[in-house]
């Protein structure tokens, strides 16, 4: 970045190395001649700056010293007048509100006045930048666009505004998020928006309708694009920086976009995400153009802190790369006790290390007075999940944790309690929190950087003091300076941690695009010409191969299997070969012929997809069904799992997991995650998957449970599920034998409530308390609820209302 080189070699002059040490570490000890060095530099910084606009770095490095001048010295006229003439506009209207004897000046009076009438919208202070940006991106005609903005700067607001302000010009608008979490949260905010519109958040929600809104994940738009033969006229792209991966999901947004072109090539596209550096960079071809709305200047300037393993606590400074040294602690817990605040967020990466660090940090920290919010929360969770879940003591200690495998309703109640509960301070998570999860975080402590690239880092470090926070109804400006803390451990990190490069990585401010996607068109194939590298470009050149396959037009059974497969993303389970599609094509037209409906679906399962085919398949998890035990377990969950509740459910694992220890056969597969010990040497698979029931106490059994019943939920949605549907398309199942799989009813008016959002839970417990009469589908084929129903939902308790809440 322009000006860095000039900004580091600053430090070599004592005098502002000095200035800038106190400003660093809060020191309020500056003399007058300190300050006026320190602001007069800040001057000549922006001089450079309006003098070639390409040193960024030098307005960079001049806010963040107005910023923690002002902020250290209560004096906010700097500030006042940098955010005026540099279009930081919300902090200069917040300054005026807070300090209204201070600025109470004509000119105040009229600038204040200027930023409500032309930078006001819907209640929020944009940005100079992003008022342009936003403006840009309402009225702009060509057909791609990219909007490039810090986490928190509206890009939700930007896809609700755009599509009121186009509502009538598109037909079929589709807007693809990339998880579970964010398509519910994204589904609220355009159902309140009332467009008048069905709105769509399952494929088989379509029924011809011409007109829809659809919050779909990539899968379920691509399920729709196959089935129904049409194409969306416009696609918002959210978190489109995840294009940019190699993995399956990233391989199938690729196609979407690419086959939705295909079908539609006026359909407009509009990418959104924090991250990308060059929008060029998400192009598949040559021909696409990509204009780019980026808002380069962030409001936020995090202060950063390292806790090293010889106890010493430092404090860094990204523009001049210095550490300094402001104090010890003994350890790691007395020092989040001593900088933690009031909503706390700490980050670890694997499921297993967060479970064990919240049960260390609980008993390192106070119990707390329960308040009747946390009495309800600990109600809720004894009586939908289990009396010995972890959390259920944690939280006697303000203490919760998050992770992906953990049962989504339960994590998604989780979320809500933190952000509602005042008295909960603690929240430990990984990446579940990354992308697009609004919580109310003011400081964070990463405790472990395994996997954590620059922009993921970025992204979290953009998660604490959301700009709402900041500049809504209790307006703080010390919250420009979000506390940033990396806690090196051994236990939680790794031996001999020492966490200062990856605080380096920060001091540039942006990072390169690592474009690992082989369909993109900047992919650099040439890299992968090392003969280290022969497995990844056998890779890259399968994605390739497949791709080109799957959209082309075919002529016989065997590569319209094969495509299908492709289709349903089977090449995640499979090497797909001819070969492979052949046999099973057989055996699916033999099956047919001498079908039985007394055979169990993974019977069926295990004879067209797995027998004599294990050496084409390369996904260890689905490779277990070739074990009849595996078998007899996926019977039984499949049983239950759809009819019965999570407690319920929890209650059956425990018991199966007792009578296989009573049994001698107390080894678990339970993945990567949470795996201890390999199952055993000869199978070939000596990866540490399984537990070992027989050393686990009831209580951890039961926590066994709860994160076994999730990662066998994730098992048969995402990978079984594609089984499922291919068997249904080849006439092998019917489709009320499907929709009991996938859905837990035949019954067409569950079925609908289900495609809807709701779960079978959810409905059934509405069929036993005589409210499915009480919900209706409106002129727009949405749901709607009448008084009666409003009335119930008074009466029920705290989770089962959240639960509801999410689409009714």
């Amino acid at each position: 970045m322009y000006g860095s080189r000039k900004i580091h070699s600053l430090k070599s002059i004592p005098e502002f190395e000095k200035v800038i040490s106190k400003l660093t570490c809060n020191d309020r000890t500056m003399s007058t001649d300190e300050k006026t060095l320190l602001l007069s530099s800040a001057l000549i910084m922006l001089r450079k700056y309006n003098l070639d606009k390409r040193n960024t770095n030098f307005l960079d490095f001049a806010y963040y010293i107005i910023l923690k001048y002002s902020t250290l010295y209560s004096d906010y006229t700097p500030l006042y007048d940098f955010s005026v003439n540099f279009g930081f506009y919300p902090v200069a209207h917040t300054i005026k509100k807070l300090y209204p004897d201070i600025f109470s000046r004509i000119d105040s009076e009229i600038i204040d006045y200027s930023i409500e009438k032309n930078y006001k919208i819907n209640e929020v202070i944009e940005t100079l930048e992003q008022n342009i940006a936003r403006n840009n991106v309402l009225s702009s005609t060509v057909t791609e666009i990219s909007y490039v903005a810090p986490t928190s700067f509206g890009k939700s607001s930007v896809i609700v505004e755009h599509m009121s302000a186009h509502i009538l010009e598109y037909k079929k608008i589709a807007v693809i998020v990339p998880t579970k979490s964010l398509l519910s949260q994204t589904y609220r905010l355009i159902r309140n928006a009332n467009f008048k519109r069905k709105i769509l958040i399952h494929d088989e929600m379509y029924i011809d309708e011409t007109k829809f809104i659809a919050v779909f994940t990539q899968e379920r738009a691509l399920r729709l694009l196959h089935k129904a033969e049409l194409s969306f006229d416009i696609l918002y792209i959210d978190e489109a920086h995840r294009l940019l991966e190699r993995d399956h999901r990233s391989v199938l947004l690729t196609r979407l976009i690419k086959l939705n072109s295909t079908r539609n090539p006026n359909c407009k596209i509009i990418y959104l995400s924090p991250l990308i550096t060059d929008s060029n960079n998400l192009k598949l071809d040559i021909e696409q153009d990509i204009m780019e709305q980026r808002i380069s200047h962030n409001i936020k300037e995090p202060d950063y802190y390292e806790y090293r393993l010889d106890n010493g606590i430092f404090k860094y400074n990204r523009f001049i790369d210095l550490f300094y040294k402001i104090g010890c602690c003994k350890n790691a817990f007395e020092y989040i006790d001593n900088y933690k605040t009031s909503k706390t967020f700490l980050y670890l990466y694997s499921p297993r290390k967060i479970e064990n660090f919240a049960k260390e940090l609980y008993a390192n920290t106070q119990h707390i007075e329960l308040s009747t919010e946390i009495n309800e929360v600990l109600l809720n969770l004894k009586k939908y999940v289990h009396e010995e879940f972890f959390i259920n003591k944690y939280i006697d200690h303000g203490i919760l944790y998050l992770h992906g495998k953990m049962p989504d309703n339960i994590k998604e109640y989780l979320e809500y309690k933190f952000a509602k509960v005042d008295d909960i301070h603690y929240l430990i998570a990984n990446r579940v929190i990354l992308e697009g999860i609004n919580l109310p975080i003011d400081s964070l402590f990463i405790l472990n950087t395994y996997k954590l690239g620059s922009k993921d880092l970025t992204n979290l470090i953009g998660r604490v003091n959301r700009l709402n926070t900041i500049f809504g109804e209790k307006q703080n400006l010390l919250k420009l300076n979000p506390p940033i803390h990396f806690v090196n451990t051994e236990n939680y990190n790794r031996i001999a941690s020492k966490m200062s490069e990856k605080i380096r990585s920060l001091k540039k401010g942006y990072t390169d695009d690592e474009i690992e996607n082989p369909l993109l068109l900047e992919f650099d194939m040439e890299q992968l010409e090392k003969p280290s590298k022969a497995a990844l470009k056998e890779e890259c050149e399968m994605i390739i191969k497949n791709e080109n396959f799957v959209l082309r037009k075919v002529h016989n059974d065997v590569s319209r299997l094969k495509q299908k497969m492709l289709e349903l993303g089977m090449d995640s389970l499979y090497k797909l070969e001819d070969s492979l599609c052949s046999i099973i094509l057989k055996r699916m037209d033999a099956y047919r012929l001498h079908s039985s409906n007394e055979v169990h679906i993974m019977d069926i399962i295990k004879i067209i997809f797995i027998d004599g085919l294990t050496q084409y398949i390369h996904d260890d998890e689905y490779r277990r069904l070739d074990n009849d035990a595996a078998i007899s377990y996926y019977k039984m969950f499949l049983e239950n799992s759809r009819q019965k509740s999570l407690r319920e459910n929890i209650a059956i694992e425990v018991k199966y997991y007792e009578q296989k220890k009573i049994n001698n056969n107390s080894k678990l597969f339970i993945g990567e995650s949470y795996g201890e010990i390999p199952y055993g040497q000869s199978t070939g698979y000596e990866k540490p998957v399984y537990i070992d029931l027989a050393t686990k106490s009831r209580q951890e059994l039961v926590n066994i449970a709860i994160i076994k019943i999730k990662i066998e939920e994730d098992f048969v949605s995402h990978k079984l599920s594609m089984l499922f549907q291919c068997l249904l398309d080849y006439s092998v199942i019917t489709l009320d034998a499907y929709n009991q799989l996938v859905y837990g009813t035949t019954s067409t008016q569950k079925l609908h409530l289900i495609k809807m959002g709701l779960t079978i839970n959810i409905v059934n417990k509405l069929e036993k308390d005589d409210q499915l009469k009480n919900i209706r589908i409106d002129n727009n084929n949405n749901l709607y609820y009448n008084e009666q129903f409003s009335s119930y939902k008074k009466t029920v308790d705290d989770f089962f209302s959240f639960e509801l809440s999410k689409f009714l």
